[in-house]
């Protein structure tokens, strides 16, 4: 209820904390592809564990990893396996 509060109210900027966790698959799947529709007129930062779900709704990822923030460059977003990669070996370090 919350999240929907948030969009109707129409803020500039969304700042959401795993945004589709505690919704079931069908909500979780309608709740992403509302996201997708309001992107271009918001700024959505989420934070998410859901390495899927940021590859599909982000521009730019962004890792925390033993306190320091990392980007992932543009062109490995394009990649999913080169992403994934790049990440888990992050954390191994």
């Amino acid at each position: 209820m919350q999240m929907l509060a948030n969009i109707i109210a129409k803020p500039k900027i969304l700042l959401l904390d795993e945004p589709l966790t505690s919704f079931d698959v069908i909500v979780a799947e309608e709740m992403k592809n509302l996201l997708k529709k309001i992107k271009n007129d918001h700024i959505i930062i989420f934070s998410t564990h859901i390495l899927e779900l940021a590859l599909d709704l982000c521009d730019e990822i962004i890792i925390l990893n033993h306190g320091i923030f990392e980007e992932i460059e543009d062109e490995s977003l394009k990649n999913n396996e080169e992403i994934k990669n790049k990440i888990f070996d992050a954390l191994k370090e």
